[in-house]
């Protein structure tokens, strides 16, 4: 999930101690050679010796992460006292109520209309009137930094030695370099820190934190700690849990009616009483293979299969004409020099050739597209785990297949796929390499795989797009709008994979 990374510019003082009556707590010193070059360019010395940080990236991200928002906090987007937007928090992002979708603080802001300011967290605020800027400050105070999060560099002169770390951020300094005499006993904050800290005194005077919720007298952030503020209700609940009974209750601990199992193919969660009830299966154990809800699963599984197996498939000629027309308009070399073939690959029944055509579109994957984190957690990139269709904490991929073009054995364009029986299937990712835009491959390789969908009897395709590439699938491909109850209603019954920033489209599939 993208984060915002804008921080204060703050204004140049002169750099003095700031002490705490902690006593137990005495600031870190770190020893790192110094430059023999002392001249040499602070910026050159950063990028070859060692950190040298200019600005607090992970301050701000401490507002999302061990709970210190719990989800479903209100939030609004405050300026000169007027509110231009709202929301509540969820995972690492900000749900926004004018267009019904999870945004990054960033986006938040330019929703309300102030995307030029690049200050989110100082205009976003709590029920109670605290912004997220001010609550990452009074985080971050109670954290502990380990010596190996702090620079190696002297903020300062970009030079290495005998380092004074501050409390507060990763920054580190000589003693020199900050005019002081000795090491200071307790706990140090940096200039930059400090002047953070001291403009932070007076925001309860801030006319977008007293609109916001701001009591003078009360300590806000005691409100958040206790949960006094406002806590949005969401249909958040009503997602997954028995696709019978829409319980969300299971037992792990022994097999019985309430235990869970998962269908093979479309991904649903059911009670084992609930399949007794309805009369689906009459299960005694927990399958050794696979297990799935009905025909039509067990139908397309086989299918899909089948197709991983049988390796590369040749192009209808309807198909080879777009890449000819194509070339032809380009002036390219001819398609009847050209080797194009399609492919679906699955990474769980991955040999050593086909894990390295694998590599090769996570390679255009990430080429085309940011890295994909999941919103519990800022550390994992997801393209990897979807091409290999590798579960991922509570995210299952097992169910992705990775559809690629070649053109004389060289991959130009992926996608992946993945179908929730007959209802739906999604395709979360698909991307032409760099080399290879504007060639029809893209085209081809869809096509193909709308094909493919039409000849399992699957109903509906769904895919999230960028709002730049909104109009190429609406214009060109068929695509509409998913209204918001047709939405919740896949949610409720499949974990699809739903990006911030994108619009959730959908096409009706023609039948082979």
């Amino acid at each position: 999930m993208l984060l915002c990374d804008s921080c204060m510019i703050l204004k140049e003082s002169r750099p003095s101690p700031v002490l705490s009556d902690n006593s137990d707590r005495s600031p870190t010193i770190i020893s790192i050679p110094k430059s023999s070059d002392s001249v040499s360019s602070s910026s050159s010395r950063s990028k070859t010796r060692g950190r040298l940080t200019r600005k607090d990236l992970r301050l701000h991200k401490l507002v999302f992460q061990d709970d210190a928002l719990p989800d479903g906090t209100e939030l609004a987007y405050f300026v000169r006292g007027q509110k231009c937007a709202e929301g509540y928090k969820k995972g690492f992002g900000i749900f926004c109520f004018c267009c019904q979708s999870e945004v990054s603080p960033s986006q938040f802001e330019a929703h309300a209309g102030w995307a030029s300011r690049r200050k989110p967290y100082l205009h976003i605020y709590t029920s109670n009137g605290v912004s997220l800027h001010e609550l990452s400050l009074k985080l971050s105070q109670l954290r502990k930094l380990s010596a190996e999060e702090n620079d190696d560099l002297c903020s300062i002169c970009a030079d290495g030695g005998d380092l004074l770390c501050c409390d507060n951020c990763p920054r580190a300094f000589h003693t020199e370099c900050v005019s002081l005499p000795s090491i200071p006993s307790g706990t140090w904050y940096c200039k930059y820190c400090e002047n953070m800290f001291q403009k932070e005194k007076f925001v309860e005077h801030n006319a977008n934190a007293v609109a916001a919720g701001r009591i003078a007298g009360i300590d806000p952030l005691e409100q958040i700690t206790k949960r006094c503020i406002r806590i949005v209700e969401t249909t958040e609940t009503d997602v997954g849990g028995c696709a019978l009974c829409r319980g969300h209750g299971f037992s792990k601990s022994v097999f019985g009616p309430q235990t869970v199992i998962l269908c093979d193919q479309c991904e649903k969660e059911y009670h084992i009483g609930c399949l007794k009830e309805h009369k689906m299966d009459d299960l005694k154990e927990l399958p050794k293979g696979k297990w799935f809800c009905c025909m039509d699963c067990n139908r397309i599984h086989s299918a899909l299969q089948n197709l991983v197996v049988s390796g590369e498939q040749k192009l209808q000629d309807s198909l080879l004409s777009i890449i000819k027309k194509k070339l032809e308009e380009k002036g390219s070399e001819s398609s009847a020099d050209l080797d194009i073939k399609w492919r679906l690959l699955g990474g769980q029944m991955a040999s050593d050739d086909t894990r390295l055509l694998l590599s090769k579109a996570v390679s255009i994957f990430h080429d085309r597209f940011d890295p994909i984190a999941d919103s519990n957690t800022i550390r994992n990139d997801l393209i990897p785990h979807m091409v290999y269709g590798r579960n991922v904490r509570d995210q299952e991929f097992g169910g992705m297949y990775c559809a690629i073009l070649s053109v004389n054995s060289n991959i130009v364009c992926a996608g992946i796929i993945r179908i929730f029986g007959e209802e739906v299937a999604e395709l979360p990712l698909v991307a032409t390499s760099t080399d290879h835009q504007g060639q029809g491959y893209f085209q081809v390789l869809f096509s193909c795989i709308e094909n493919l969908l039409g000849f399992l009897n699957v109903r509906n395709l769904v895919l999230p797009a960028a709002d730049e590439a909104g109009s190429i699938w609406t214009d060109r491909f068929g695509f509409k709008k998913i209204t918001e109850d047709e939405l919740m209603n896949y949610r409720k019954k499949y974990q699809m994979m739903i990006f911030q920033g994108t619009t959730m489209l959908q096409k009706p599939v023609v039948r082979s």
